[in-house]
């Protein structure tokens, strides 16, 4: 029985339809629907499948009805509701054939002690949640875990150095946490991992342990307090890495040179306010793919490489609150898909001639600039920017 898509669809769930004995799928998602859930739905004995999602469901669930009763249940999806109470992992690690489980986006408090009990799991959503407390170092038992998602509860502690065993994970992300301490080293194992968000938490320590992990394609580790280098063999050992986001965090030295070995893939470079030194390093215009360069908020000096102008894919470029100087490459401002530039609290001097500006403004681009020091340019800036515009 399935039923989708109807927002206009409201009411409750009729008790009725928890006497449907022989019902295998139950699908009820992305309506207007509401108030409790039958607890005689949770005692349908032949369910596999359970899809309650994107509806305005509250109250709880009685996890020992779910154990008792749905032992052939694979795939149990809640997300988008307002349900709330603990989850009872224990009582899921009783259904032997579960292997999805998504709680995304509820009221569901509680901690995850017992999660890893539950080692038939292929795909766990528990982001958008009240959960308290630590990841569990038993989380290595589920050796099936595929994706993982924590994102956005009150979740505390380091990472568990077993988190290494789960070596068929492909996803994982625990963003918006209060998750402390460094990656560990268990993180080289994951060898099947493609993404890794852990970014807003309060993890520190350097990033050597990246380089490791080699199907990485998208590392989010903005807003932390990692420090260090950034590591060169991240763009030359992880080959097919597309975004790498370090932004907000307290990372020391300079641009590596070796970021070009991520030329074949790169899509996102994303090293805003940090602690970063020296130029830009010519060594960025071999990045042909890249769409989306961020270097602001640093201590970079130097011009901006005229080679930049070379980056056909570029869409966005912020480079403001540095230290560089000389003119803005003409070829950057010409750029067929380029909509924001940001070079504003530079000693840039020149670029933004009246030729360039008919340029700039038959495309649309936006172009953050100093208005004490680009005057003659001015005119083609979306924001021209002085001391008094706070919001530049």
């Amino acid at each position: 029985m399935i039923i989708k898509n109807n927002p206009g669809l409201v009411g409750k769930i009729p008790y009725s339809l928890g006497q449907m004995r022989e019902l295998r799928q139950l699908g009820l998602y992305s309506n207007g629907l509401s108030s409790t859930i039958p607890k005689n739905i949770f005692q349908l004995e032949e369910l596999v499948y359970v899809n309650l999602s994107d509806n305005n469901f509250v109250g709880t669930i009685p996890w020992n009805e779910v154990s008792l009763h749905l032992k052939k249940m694979e795939r149990f999806v809640l997300h988008n509701n307002y349900l709330e109470g603990d989850v009872e992992f224990h009582e899921l690690a009783k259904i032997p054939s579960i292997s999805l489980l998504s709680l995304s986006n509820n009221l569901f408090d509680g901690n995850i002690e017992t999660v890893g009990l539950i080692s038939s799991l292929e795909y766990l959503y528990l982001d958008g949640n009240k959960l308290v407390g630590s990841i569990p170092g038993g989380i290595s038992d589920m050796d099936q875990l595929k994706a993982l998602n924590l994102d956005e509860n009150a979740l505390y502690g380091t990472l568990p150095h077993t988190i290494g065993n789960l070596t068929s994970l492909e996803y994982l992300s625990a963003k918006g946490n209060t998750i402390s301490g460094g990656l560990p080293a268990g993180m080289k194992k994951l060898h099947s991992l493609s993404t890794l968000n852990l970014a807003s938490n309060a993890m520190s320590g350097n990033l050597q342990h990246l380089k490791h992990i080699r199907n990485l394609k998208n590392v989010h580790l903005y807003q932390n307090e990692f420090t260090g280098n950034i590591i060169g063999e991240i763009f030359t050992a992880l080959n097919k890495l597309e975004v790498l986001f370090l932004s907000s965090n307290s990372l020391t030295g300079s641009i590596p040179l070796d970021v070009v070995g991520a030329q074949k893939t790169l899509k996102g470079l994303f090293l805003s306010d940090n602690k970063l030194e020296g130029t830009i390093p010519r060594e960025v215009c071999g990045l042909y793919k890249i769409e989306d360069l961020f270097f602001d908020e640093n201590n970079l000096n130097g011009a901006l490489p005229s080679c930049l102008g070379n980056l056909s894919a570029l869409r966005q470029f912020y480079a403001f609150k540095n230290n560089f100087s000389g003119n803005v490459p003409r070829g950057l401002l010409s750029l067929p898909y380029l909509d924001n530039l940001g070079i504003e609290q530079n000693d840039i001097m020149g670029g933004l001639d009246e030729q360039t500006c008919s340029v700039v403004q038959d495309k649309s681009l936006s172009i953050w600039a100093d208005c004490s020091e680009l005057n003659d340019g001015c005119e083609c800036c979306e924001r021209c920017c002085t001391d008094q515009y706070s919001d530049c």
